[in-house]
């Protein structure tokens, strides 16, 4: 029953998606916008309908279904049924189209007799991109293929999936990646009708927003769980699928400021409409890398090239039409105006440009290899050093400009008045890092430049906020969101910082009552247990971490090592004791009690605040939705 009520929405879905997209190149009659709201309402409805159905397959172990029968399975926590939904590539698939289908109706609902041509444009454009999606998933990626005759029990679910942060981390991606679709229709929408007068840039900022944001607690949830779960004591790993996330996510940081720009002084339009075409492309990108088959990843759901094939060639597509239709239009959209590099529209621009190297930088490193392969059959490896060279040069000079960028007015600027406005945050940064180095006795020069930074940023913004108060007795130049957002990078260089350069890492073989130290630790191994829950067994390890000044003991850490036998897998479970100023890290590995157990153990510096930069910068975004949610309304 499920299979057959869930291919039938799908195909429904299909036929309303080409339904919105014959409708919307029609004149906006009282009949046609009627007929484009049956589609586009038809169009969600149906999507979210099979949605649920997959959903409610899940959480009824409803084996008849061959993508359940793959993912689950009876003894599976009902978190992890849920989750499992989207843990696998054909119901990744769905919830991408049901994202799609929410945005849809979004932009559907900003249609007036004002903006009618430009909203129908767009949902042409978002009718062709959910018709490409459906046709995959219809074609290629079905999860609503049924089995006969019905098993009784599933295969199971990945265990390194089965985590809370786990649980959000796609759906959260998915918003990011789906949200700048409604930018790239905005982009392509205001190109083929080449209309000014139409403030397009109000319309696709809040959906940049959304993306923007959402992406960024999305790769933030992902990175917490490879912290925690993969066991290699680390947050990031230029991984070529955390890559694909990471590089719409400097796209889209582009965009948003450059979109500031627009606003204030109506230049850089049609840098802004490229920046919004290819922050879709690479969106997509990261799906072809996925779900290609063209490498091996904890990331990475299929295995069939013929998908990738498909995802590549509708990439093309989407690629080749939008960037012939800005060659052909984007004449219109240049302006005169110039721009001085010393203003904080100069600023953005400098920024813009530094982001693109970053991003371009990233591309080569993640595709190249990916390339060389296919082309020449042979294997080549960029891994740490190559990105950390290439990146780390480019981001630095960016954060600098980033720090001093909202002290500045637009247009043109007093260099002597500016200067004496940044003094007070340039002596607090030095009197904060040399304090904080005088402290920790560390003259790393990495580590010196990154705290600079850090505090650079932070301090910048503090000052900032002073002053404003000074002059107008209330913020009018520092918009809250703006202020979280900035505040939240430089929390997040200190932890990046103190985590990457300061780390201690120890790996030793224990056994009972032996004892080992790192920086002002020691830490005894003083038991190990076996432990049976439900889906897993488990041998848990108890460790006792004393502090070697006076031998004080601060607390137990208790790291697991969890074998699934339904999956026939093992995970590591790390134990984790944290604080604002680290994080002791603790690995149970294999080893028996005549060997001993090999234990990896790491002293990782300031690493909370990568999370809380993070959920701050987090904070900011969703503080920039609701005002431009605002400026959208006045438009009605």
């Amino acid at each position: 029953m499920a299979t057959t009520l869930g291919n039938f929405f799908l195909w429904l879905a299909l036929l309303f998606a080409i339904l919105q997209f014959i409708a919307s190149n029609r004149k906006n009659t009282t009949s046609i916008f009627l007929l484009n709201k049956i589609a586009v309402n038809g169009l969600f409805i149906c999507i979210l309908s099979s949605f649920l159905i997959l959903m409610y397959s899940y959480i009824v172990s409803d084996f008849s279904v061959a993508n359940v029968f793959q993912n689950s399975h009876t003894t599976k926590p009902l978190l992890y049924k849920i989750s499992a939904v989207w843990g696998n590539h054909e119901g990744s698939m769905i919830l991408w189209l049901f994202v799609l289908a929410i945005f849809n109706y979004f932009i559907f609902r900003l249609n007036n007799k004002k903006n009618s041509v430009f909203i129908f444009k767009t949902l042409e454009t978002q009718a062709f991109i959910i018709i490409g999606f459906l046709l995959f998933t219809l074609i290629t990626s079905n999860p609503f293929q049924r089995l006969i005759p019905t098993p009784a029990n599933g295969l199971g679910f990945n265990p390194i999936l089965q985590d809370p942060a786990l649980a959000i981390h796609p759906p959260l991606l998915y918003i990011g990646y789906v949200g700048f679709s409604a930018a790239f229709s905005f982009s392509v929408a205001a190109l083929s009708t080449a209309e000014n007068k139409i403030p397009w840039h109000h319309y696709m900022k809040p959906f940049v927003m959304v993306a923007w944001t959402f992406l960024t607690i999305g790769i933030t949830f992902g990175s917490i769980w490879a912290y925690y779960e993969l066991g290699w004591g680390g947050w990031w790993f230029w991984d070529p699928v955390e890559n694909a996330s990471f590089m719409p996510w400097l796209l889209g940081t582009a965009l948003i400021h450059s979109l500031v720009i627009v606003e204030k002084k109506k230049t850089l339009q049609n840098w802004v409409l490229l920046l919004a075409i290819f922050s879709f492309l690479l969106s997509v990108t990261g799906t072809f890398l996925v779900r290609s088959g063209i490498l091996t990843s904890v990331h990475t759901f299929a295995l069939d090239p013929a998908r990738g094939i498909y995802i590549l060639a509708f990439m093309g597509v989407l690629g080749g039409y939008s960037l012939f239709i800005f060659a052909l239009k984007s004449k219109k959209f240049v302006d005169k105006n110039y721009i001085n590099f010393f203003s904080r529209e100069g600023s953005i621009l400098i920024n813009n440009i530094l982001m693109l190297i970053v991003c371009a930088s990233v591309f080569i490193g993640t595709i190249y290899p990916l390339a060389i392969e296919a082309i020449l059959k042979a294997k080549i490896s960029v891994g740490e050093p190559y990105y950390n060279s290439a990146v780390i040069p480019i981001i630095l000079p960016a954060i600098l400009v980033m720090g001093v960028g909202p002290m500045l007015t637009w247009q043109k600027i007093d260099l002597i008045k500016t200067l004496k406005k940044i003094f007070p945050s340039i002596m607090i940064t030095l009197i904060i890092t040399v304090i904080f180095f005088w402290t920790y006795a560390s003259y790393n020069l990495l580590g010196l430049i990154g705290i600079t930074l850090a505090f650079w940023i932070i301090s910048n913004i503090i000052v900032g906020l002073i002053q404003e108060l000074k002059a107008n007795n209330k913020l009018l130049k520092f918009s809250t969101s703006m202020v979280l957002a900035h505040l939240g990078i430089g929390l997040l260089i200190l932890g990046i910082t103190g985590s990457s350069v300061w780390q201690e890492e120890k790996i030793v073989r224990m056994k009972i009552n032996d004892s080992t130290s790192i920086n002002s630790y020691n830490i005894i191994l003083k038991e190990i247990n076996k432990i049976e829950v439900s889906n897993y067994v488990a041998l848990r390890g108890n460790f006792s971490v004393y502090n070697n000044v006076n031998d004080n003991i601060l607390y137990n850490l208790s790291p697991e090592n969890r074998f699934y036998p339904i999956t026939n897998n093992s995970t590591s479970e790390a134990a984790i004791h944290t604080n604002l100023l680290r994080d002791l890290y603790i690995v149970l590995g294999e080893g028996d009690a005549i060997n001993g157990w090999a234990i990896r153990i790491y002293y990782n510096p300031l690493v909370a605040w990568i999370w809380i930069g993070a959920f701050t910068i987090f904070l900011g975004g969703l503080f920039s939705i609701k005002n431009n949610l605002t400026i959208v309304k006045r438009l009605f």
